[in-house]
Formats: structure tokens, C-alpha cells, sequence
């Protein structure tokens, strides 16, 4: 356990107060703050890195959870600062957050290292927040937990649940074929995000949250709690409490993210019928933790690893479903039983082994979440394809294609650019002239047969990832 004078923080304030003419200094500007010296010397300072933004709704509550955050910190002895950084929103964000991902990361890493900070809790959810926010941690190396922002609430159509991100999709194509209209779309707009929370799918944002769980760099259970679901505020403050006792154990990133861990993260990604995006995230996060991961790992993994949770876009079902059948925790479990799936003896943020957590946990609807023996598929929902389209590897979600989709024979249609296919998508006569012009795969740029690879990129509609 380390003594006060151990602190980082003791750095900046030091003890006596002759001891530094800068000690000295930092300490008359926390009294400008209002701060008294009982309040914060001898204490360990957490700073609360929130991003929080007005224009960001997965993380629009975040300003209310860090108050949570800093009662627990307070609780346990310790003296929390909020600071705020980038919000990465993938809602409104263009081109796309992921320009921004690496720039969060970096800001992440050098507030920690430059201001006096002895531990951290990291706010966020939406989609590349939560590797950015972790890469971060990694590089600074200080002791650190992540408050995941919690899917919103399922939606809502005419008494039909709806998934955010996911059903858009559906319903947009039956727009543009003249099925609905300006007033069901109206309707949809209102139901389809009804509350705070990043996407209650399957997406980037839930299949994130969920491998920094696995990672272990989150309190067990964390990232299946609604957003505004009152055990999101307890959750808050649980963090802000256990934040402080990870400060006097010195328990740091380099602890938790070993390759072990990185290897669970991965196994819970497949069994989750994850995010093909998980894929590029936590291959940097692991090169960013000094932990090798290749896609030649994920193909390995996704081998020995059923698909176990029936949730959207592959699944039926959305995240507050996944959630009341037992969470994340409940998943764990089941892909525990499978041998050689998960490190059960590594430690996380709890400061005890991973599967301390997760054993035993019930699953309180099997049709949501499955066992081994009832498993929606024998391996992981996510496959790594090499062929002459992509040599160096390719990612599909195949899960989430219909099975007609497969494999598909016909003509294909090319576009240039992303604007030319923007332009000519909804014009018939591309595909009339495809089928004139192509009667073989001879003179394709693409061969006309699809392999999975391609079925989701040219044969059907895209599923955002």
C-alpha cells in the first residue's frame, strides 16, 4: 500500500510547506480554487476525464453521472476534479470519429501525465470513445477505471421494438420503396433514440464497452446497465469509490491489460456476434498496451468460441433484454464453462482474478442468452477472410447476413467513388446495364459470384459496425 508522500500528487503539493517555492505555488492556486488543505493534501486526487457534450446524446447524462463519481471518490477518502475532453460522437461527428480517435487518446495521455493526478475515471461509450479513452490510460499509466455511458432504452414503432443504428436501416429502404411515408418516419424519429445511452444493438458502442469489461478496466457488470437505469447511478459512485483504493494498491493499466486479457476481450467479442470494428480497436489497444494481437488471434479464437447472446443486429433481441437476463456477467459465465475460452485467473480493476466475478452467475432468460450446449452458432460470430480482394485479411459479420446472402450469383454493379454510388443507388438502369454488359465474370472488376466477404459490401445492404 503506498503512503500520502508516496502520491503523485505529493509531486505538486509537497508536505511542509517551506519545502518548494513551486509546491508552494500550487498550493496558493487551489486555495484560489477554494480548496483548503485538509480537503485534497495526503488525499488522492482522481481526476474524472468526462466527455460529455450537448451535442453528443450517448454521453448528454455524463455531467449528472460524474456527480455520482465524485461522491464515491469523496466517500472513500479521496479528492475528485472533473475535466472535461473531446466527445467523439458517431451521431454527428464527419467524415467520422475515427479521425478523432487517436487525437483522444493523446489528449487522454497528457492531461493525465501533466496535471497532478494520482488515479482516473474515464467517461464514456460511444463507439471510439472507449478504445481512445483507454489507449490513453495505457500510455499514462496511472491507475485507471472506466464508467461506461450504458446503452439507452429499447425503441419504439406502433408497439414494436425498434433498435437504434440497426432498424433505420430497414425502415429507410422501405421509404425509398414507397412503402412508408413522411408520417411514419416523423413517428419513427421520436421513438427510434428515446433516451440517453449509446445503441442498445450489438454495435460498435455496446461490443466496445463490453470487451473493456472483459479487458477487466470496468467494475464486473457495468457495461449492460441502461444508461438510466438506477443501478447506473450506483454503478457511478462504486467506481468513484474503487477508484481510490486502486491509487494505494498502485494498481495500473499495465496490471490488467496483459495479453491474457486482450485474448478474453476478443473471445467475448465473438460470442457476442460483435462489432467487426472491435477488430481494429483492440488490435491498437493491445499495440498500445506492449501486448502482441493479430487477425491470425481473432481467427484462432473464434474457432473454440460459440455465439452465445442473441441480440440485434444479429440476434433478436436488444440490449435492456440482454441486460435483465443476467448481463454481461451472466454471458461470461456460460463462456466460461467452454474449455480453454477465458484466463479466469488474471486480475482487473476489482484487484481480484477475472473469474471471481463471473462464476455462477445466472442467466435469467436462455433464449436471450445461450449456453454452450444451445449455442446460437458452434464458433464466433465473427469470421477473418484472405483471398485475391483482400491479401492481407478482410472481416465479415456474416451472422448478420441473411443466409441467401451467403453466396449470390449475378451481376455486379461497381461505383468509383462513395458520392457516385450516393447518386446512382436508387436508379434501376446501373443494373440493367450490369446485366448487359456483364453476362460472365470475364469482365467484371469484381467477380460476379459473391463471396461472403463481398456479400455484405455489394450484395446487400451494408449493417453499420
Amino acid at each position: 500500500m503506498k503512503r500520502p508522500e508516496e502520491l503523485r500528487s505529493y509531486r505538486w503539493f509537497g508536505g511542509e510547506r517551506t519545502s518548494r517555492l513551486r509546491a508552494f505555488s500550487h498550493r496558493s492556486r487551489m486555495r484560489q480554487l477554494g480548496v483548503a488543505a485538509e480537503e485534497h493534501l495526503g488525499k488522492p486526487l482522481i481526476a474524472i476525464l468526462n466527455t460529455w457534450s450537448e451535442l453528443n446524446p450517448c454521453h448528454m447524462h455524463l455531467r449528472q453521472r460524474a456527480e455520482q463519481v465524485k461522491r464515491g471518490v469523496l466517500e472513500a477518502g479521496g479528492f475528485p476534479v472533473e475535466m472535461p475532453v473531446a466527445t467523439l460522437s458517431e451521431t454527428f461527428q464527419k467524415p467520422t470519429p475515427m479521425m478523432y480517435r487517436n487525437l483522444l487518446a493523446m489528449e487522454t495521455e497528457e492531461l493525465l501525465r501533466s496535471y497532478p493526478a494520482d488515479g482516473a475515471v474515464l467517461m464514456g461509450g460511444c463507439d471510439k470513445t472507449t478504445p481512445a479513452l483507454l489507449m490513453g490510460a495505457a500510455s499514462a499509466n496511472i491507475p485507471a477505471i472506466y464508467l461506461t455511458a450504458g446503452p439507452m432504452l429499447r425503441g419504439n414503432f406502433r408497439g414494436q421494438p425498434v433498435g437504434s443504428g440497426t432498424d433505420m436501416w430497414k425502415f429507410w429502404d422501405d421509404a425509398r420503396a414507397g412503402l412508408i411515408g413522411d408520417c411514419e418516419l416523423a413517428e419513427l424519429e421520436c421513438g427510434i433514440a428515446r433516451s440517453p445511452g449509446h445503441c442498445m444493438t450489438m454495435g460498435t458502442a455496446s461490443t466496445m464497452t463490453s470487451a473493456a469489461e472483459a479487458l477487466g478496466m470496468t467494475l464486473p457488470g457495468m457495461a449492460s446497465i441502461p444508461a438510466v437505469d438506477s443501478a447506473h447511478y450506483r454503478m457511478a459512485a462504486a467506481t468513484g469509490r474503487r477508484i481510490v483504493g486502486m491509487v494505494w494498491e498502485d494498481l495500473t493499466p499495465d496490471k490488467i491489460l496483459t495479453r491474457e486479457a486482450f485474448e478474453d476481450a476478443v473471445a467475448t467479442v465473438l460470442a457476442l456476434g460483435g462489432s467487426t470494428n472491435a477488430f481494429i480497436h483492440l488490435i491498437a489497444m493491445a499495440g498500445r498496451a506492449g501486448a502482441d494481437l493479430t487477425l491470425d488471434d481473432f481467427d484462432a479464437i473464434s474457432r473454440r468460441v460459440p455465439w452465445l447472446a442473441n441480440v440485434r443486429p444479429s440476434g433478436k433481441y436488444l440490449m435492456e433484454d440482454f441486460y435483465f437476463a443476467g448481463g454481461l456477467p451472466a454471458l461470461l459465465g456460460q463462456l466460461a464453462t467452454v474449455p480453454g475460452a477465458l484466463h479466469p485467473e488474471r486480475v482487473t480493476v476489482t484487484g481480484g482474478p477475472f473469474g471471481e466475478k463471473i462464476t455462477g452467475v445466472p442467466v435469467h432468460n436462455a433464449d436471450v442468452i445461450r449456453g454452450p450446449d444451445t449455442a446460437l452458432a458452434a464458433e464466433g460470430g465473427v469470421a477473418v477472410l484472405r483471398g485475391n480482394l483482400a491479401p492481407d485479411g478482410a472481416v465479415i459479420k456474416h451472422i448478420a447476413a441473411e443466409p441467401r446472402l451467403v453466396k449470390h450469383t449475378g451481376p455486379a454493379v461497381v461505383f468509383d467513388s462513395y458520392s457516385e454510388l450516393q447518386e446512382r443507388i436508387n436508379d434501376p438502369a446501373p443494373a440493367r446495364r450490369a446485366a448487359q454488359a456483364c453476362p460472365s465474370t470475364a469482365c467484371c472488376r469484381f467477380p460476379t459470384t459473391c463471396s461472403p466477404a463481398a456479400s455484405a459490401t455489394w450484395c446487400g445492404s451494408p449493417t453499420p459496425g
